[in-house]
This record gives structure tokens, sequence and C-alpha cells, in this order.
């Protein structure tokens, strides 16, 4: 059971590079990694690491990071970054906020998680979740240099 959710993370992970690709001549890498947590000695803060995991477990927390490369002769401009989050992890974060939004419909609109809403059949809309995230997306004001590259990172909890 637990090798399968691994081997879905890591198929989802590399099915995601797609959308950056179709800009031209730009690569999108993919990393999945594992954070694991170190208690603070002599008084110290605890410490966090990202590992390449062999395994994966239900609460694990999950670091994707996406890193664009533009391997063209120019600039590139408009680049936009959007990936659905895997099907075995919850959305969990991101510390990359510039031109970043979430989906909650597949991918169709995307928006900060505190402006979305979910309907309820019946009542009032609820307010999003990151349990309701189904992509994440960045889309860049600014152009990326030729052969420049940008990372950006996303977490997850593995369910």
């Amino acid at each position: 059971m637990i090798g399968r959710i691994w081997k879905g993370l890591a198929l989802a992970a590399l099915a995601i590079s797609a959308p950056a690709i179709a800009q031209g001549n730009g690569n999108l890498t993919t990393k999945v990694e594992v954070e694991k947590s170190f208690p603070g000695q002599d008084g110290q803060p605890a410490s966090k690491s990202y590992v390449t995991p062999d395994v994966v477990v239900p609460g694990d927390r999950v670091r994707i990071s996406l890193t664009f490369t533009n391997n063209g002769a120019d600039p590139a401009s408009g680049v936009v970054i959007a990936n659905p989050i895997p099907p075995g992890l919850m959305f969990d974060g991101t510390g990359d906020q510039d031109g970043f939004g979430v989906s909650i419909d597949g991918g169709k609109i995307f928006a900060p998680l505190a402006d979305l809403t979910v309907p309820v059949d019946g009542s009032v809309p609820r307010p999003a979740t990151a349990a309701d995230v189904t992509h994440v997306r960045w889309k860049w004001s600014d152009a990326i240099g030729a052969g420049q590259t940008r990372s950006v990172a996303f977490f997850g909890r593995v369910r």
C-alpha cells in the first residue's frame, strides 16, 4: 500500500511538468522530498531537512520543488506553471507567494485560497480549505532571462 502511494506521488510529480514546457524553450524539473524533523539539542530549536524518500506514509509532509529553466536565447515572459495536486496528497502550503494561486475546480479558476468558496447544496457556499485544493499555479509577471532558472515549491500531506 505504502509503495503504491510513493509510486503514485512520483508518477504524478513527473506528469505535472507538461504545462510549463508548453511555453516553448523551457524545461521544468520536479523533485519530491519528504520532510524530516529533528529535535533541538542544548536549547536549540528543532531543525528540518528534506530527503528523497524510499517510502512515505499517511501524515508525512512532502515538498514538491519545481524548477523552470529558460533554454531559449531570449527572455521567457508570461511563464505560468500550473500543477495538479497528486491524488495521494492534500495541499499544505507554499512559501513562494509571488504570482501564486490555487484552484478548487480542477484548474479552471485560480485565486488566493482565502478568496475561494465551495458550493454547498441547499446552503450558502463555505470557505475553501486546503483539502479542497486541486491545483497550484505560479504566474510570473517578470521575464526569466535566457539560461536562467526559477524555482518554487509547495507542500502536501500524504493522505
